[in-house]
């Protein structure tokens, strides 16, 4: 029975260890329940505006375009004899100025050449024609089967007037 005892009592003075220790640990432990108030309203300070100038200085790499550019290209080839002042980079021209002046002596020349050009394929021309028309009357004494387009002299006649064409567009 002591043994028994011994057990018991042991058990109680663990127990009552275990009860004394919760106790005093909830007393010394700080209530969880009190809630803190923590100011949340942001701090702010007023001050008056003031209107100033102010220069913004930024640095930056970049690549600059015209917002309108233009493409140019001579119709006739020959030597730039003269140009518009204004005609510098970022200088302004207004519609229908002379920009440059080319050598008119090689212009000329080419305008000389294909009048010569014209009028020699007029020439060829009257001369077809006047062909084709003794052709014609040649023809009006030989059977109609012998009569052909050659013999009429048309395909020279339309080679003539594609030749007179070709040399007026040569002209413009």
């Amino acid at each position: 029975m002591n043994s028994t005892l011994k057990k018991t009592g042991l058990a109680v003075i663990i127990i009552a260890v275990g009860i004394g220790g919760m106790i005093g640990i909830k007393a010394t432990a700080e209530e969880k329940n009190e809630k803190v108030k923590v100011d949340t309203r942001p701090s702010v300070s007023v001050q008056n505006a003031e209107s100033i100038n102010y220069d913004v200085v930024i640095k930056s790499n970049g690549e600059v375009r015209p917002f309108e550019s233009t493409a140019m290209s001579a119709q006739v080839s020959g030597e730039v004899i003269s140009w518009h002042p204004n005609f510098v980079e970022g200088g302004l021209v207004k519609r229908g100025d002379v920009l440059f002046t080319i050598e008119a002596d090689l212009y000329e020349a080419a305008v000389l050449q294909a009048e010569s050009e014209v009028s020699r394929a007029q020439a060829t021309l009257i001369e077809e024609q006047a062909r084709a028309d003794v052709a014609k009357r040649e023809a009006k004494n030989l059977p109609a089967s012998k009569v052909t387009d050659l013999y009429l002299r048309k395909p020279q006649l339309l080679s003539a007037q594609a030749a007179l064409k070709s040399a007026q567009s040569r002209l413009k």
